[in-house]
């Protein structure tokens, strides 16, 4: 066997081993993940696209019955 086998065999065992951990890692922070989305209160719609974006009116601080430009 050649040195630069045995080199490129040490840095595939190095890639495997940082690659196991790196799927460990995820699925570690998945599951941390999923145990937040279950303890956040349900929406308070059924219409997901209604609490996905903030209303213009919200952002801007006008009340949300004021939607003529008018004065």
């Amino acid at each position: 066997m050649k040195l630069g086998d045995e080199r490129r065999t040490e840095e595939l065992g190095h890639l495997k081993l940082a690659l196991a951990t790196f799927a460990l890692q995820l699925d570690a922070f998945e599951l941390r993940t999923h145990e937040v989305l279950l303890a956040v209160e349900q929406p308070l719609t059924d219409d997901p696209l209604a609490m996905a974006v903030p209303r213009i009116e919200e952002i801007a601080g006008r009340p949300k019955d004021n939607l003529s430009g008018g004065q």
